[in-house]
């Protein structure tokens, strides 16, 4: 498993998770807070083509998190999960992107990365954070969390 940020602050998150099973290979965009054209800047940089995303997981609805989520998705044909609170702050933001709902310790899987979302106290309607799992490592991210606002 390998990680890679394309760029982290208050001008915008995102973070690629990648795994290798056998001939696959999968890369997942945790957040895409940067404009279309600079998400696709940074991607060519590192050597990563659009269509080489699998799925965007999102943490929560916080502009530097989700600024260029939608875009970017619709553009390239993208599915997105988020927690349904989250979904609540962005859904007019949603037309014509395939979205799917993720809840706090519930396992999901996007073709050879499961990906397990926990709740984080942050001012945001329903954020979550991500643990990866490709069966032989994991990776926890932790990108927002407040100690002011308990779980």
């Amino acid at each position: 498993m390998r990680f890679a940020s394309l760029g982290r602050g208050s001008e915008g998150n995102a973070l690629l998770i990648s795994a290798a099973s056998g001939t696959t290979h999968t890369t997942v965009m945790l957040d895409c807070g940067f404009a279309l054209r600079e998400t696709e800047r940074h991607l060519q940089k590192m050597g990563v083509a659009p269509t080489d995303i699998a799925g965007i997981v999102v943490t929560h609805e916080h502009q530097d998190h989700v600024g260029g989520v939608f875009k970017f998705a619709r553009r390239h044909k993208i599915p997105v999960w988020l927690t349904f609170g989250t979904y609540q702050a962005v859904k007019k933001h949603c037309d014509e992107v395939t979205f799917k709902f993720c809840r706090d310790g519930e396992c999901f899987v996007i073709q050879d990365i499961e990906l397990k979302p926990y709740t984080v106290p942050h001012d945001a309607r329903e954020p979550v954070q991500y643990v990866a799992n490709d069966g032989c490592f994991r990776l926890g991210v932790l990108t927002d969390a407040d100690s002011q606002h308990p779980i």
